[in-house]
């Protein structure tokens, strides 16, 4: 997976590029009327060809390793979530007592993740690279 975005700031050899978001709807906005506005979003990049702040550069990210994250992120939870309550629900015969659990594993799911996305990145499977400036 292939984007293109702006240098924002250097942090050693890592740069936070901001990127648009591409939205459903296929980004053609001069031809839909549905009144949308494009967002941007900044992520982290591998600087190795030392752009500088201000540089429009070419980003790439494994597309598997992009997609295994958007599950890890989006399915993996509900998962958990419907799991826990139909375990719970099961051993209860309580449907309060699973509402409530089903809750607390979503809520601790994303606990979990926002924990684990403050640790220090070792892997590189997961990275996104600069691959080219372009201007």
């Amino acid at each position: 997976m292939e984007q293109i975005g702006e240098v924002v700031e250097l942090r050693g050899r890592q740069a936070l590029v901001r990127i648009q978001r591409t939205s459903a709807c296929g980004e053609n906005c001069a031809q839909c009327s549905g009144g949308c506005k494009p967002t941007s979003t900044v992520v982290e990049a591998t600087n190795g060809l030392s752009a500088k702040v201000g540089d429009t550069v070419k980003l790439q990210m494994n597309s598997a390793s992009f997609l295994l994250l958007a599950f890890i992120g989006y399915i993996l939870p509900i998962i958990v979530c419907i799991c826990t309550y139909f375990a719970v629900k099961s051993a209860t015969n309580n449907t309060v007592i699973a509402d409530a659990a089903a809750i607390a594993s979503l809520v601790g799911v994303l606990v979990i993740f926002f924990i684990l996305d403050k640790l220090p990145k070792k892997s590189t499977v997961f990275s996104t690279r600069i691959i080219k400036i372009i201007r």
